[in-house]
């Protein structure tokens, strides 16, 4: 056990708040205040494409593992940059809702209010969205960093099989074809056995870097119906010391619900945020930000180094 991790266990028991439930009507009314602040103001944003909803998972596999392949942030070979920082795209600026739910009990209610939707289903899947990640050159003593941004989409069939265009900034489009997936399962709706699921991948899942990065995967290759969304977001709150950051106007323009948690899984101190629209349960984004250094990557503290927008997902 870490010496923080002792810490926190003796003082659970100083801890003024333990226990404490809070008023029920007052977290019904702030809940309720958050869904209604969605409805509206998510739709207006959008294009009529973004208003298309998941509705039916496809499996994990090929398509998985070449999209998460561009998100790793990491170090290339050499380079003759200069030094100056990377210009890294500027922090997301959060409005603070008032509220007495903590950040695990708001997103079980967007969960319970998710799992309730009805939704149609289809064939094939369309899936849609924008990459933004930091690579680092070393070469000597000469450091340099860049944000490298890509688009994808990826049409993916009812036997797994389907095709993933990437245009990487500065770059011609290019697609690539893939078969059906040897092993698929449905994803569970049960977040206990989605956490055991996703840990055969992605050992670290207990800890935001980890959630982080199996999510990645998942919102990928997968168009998850209501009952896995909300499995999603009990994932999502079960992280320890979560925190609700407040409402969000994400990097495509819409309106979302921002939740954060800390984790040094990646080998550096990092904020990872999951930007949640509270009226469908989707996960419009992630976020990843250095919060007290930077290693080795030559950008400033804090800095955001990667974060995706989920742009589209639907059936046709």
């Amino acid at each position: 056990m870490r010496a923080a991790d002792s810490v926190k266990a003796l003082m659970t028991g100083s801890d003024p708040a333990a226990g404490v439930a809070g008023d029920p009507g007052r977290r019904q009314q702030d809940l309720e205040r958050i869904l209604a602040g969605q409805t509206d103001t998510a739709a207006s944003r959008r294009s009529p494409a973004l208003l298309r909803r998941p509705r039916l998972l496809v499996p994990l596999g090929g398509l998985a593992a070449a999209a998460s392949a561009v998100l790793v942030f990491g170090l290339l070979p050499g380079s003759t940059a200069g030094t100056a920082y990377a210009a890294t795209p500027p922090p997301l600026q959060y409005t603070a809702v008032e509220t007495s739910l903590p950040a695990g009990q708001l997103l079980e209610g967007i969960a319970q209010h998710t799992a309730a939707l009805s939704e149609p289903t289809g064939e094939d899947t369309v899936l849609e969205w924008k990459d933004w990640s930091l690579f680092t050159r070393i070469d000597g003593e000469t450091v340099s960093s860049r944000v490298v941004a890509a688009d994808h989409k990826a049409v993916v069939h009812a036997d797994g099989s389907g095709t993933l265009t990437s245009a990487f900034e500065g770059e011609d489009a290019k697609t690539e074809a893939y078969g059906p997936d040897l092993y698929r399962e449905p994803m569970p709706t049960d977040p206990t056995l989605l956490r055991e699921s996703l840990r055969r991948s992605t050992p670290a899942i207990d800890a935001a870097s980890g959630t982080d990065q199996a999510l990645r995967g998942v919102l990928r290759s997968q168009a998850l119906d209501p009952a896995q969304r909300a499995a999603v977001l009990r994932l999502i709150a079960g992280l320890p010391e979560l925190r609700y950051e407040g409402s969000v106007t994400d990097r495509a323009g819409r309106s979302g619900q921002a939740f954060s948690a800390d984790s040094d899984g990646s080998g550096l101190p990092t904020r990872y945020t999951f930007i949640i629209e509270a009226a469908t349960g989707r996960v419009l984004g992630q976020e990843a930000m250095l919060t007290t250094r930077a290693g080795k990557l030559n950008v400033p503290v804090p800095s955001v180094i990667s974060y995706t927008v989920y742009l589209d997902a639907h059936k046709q």
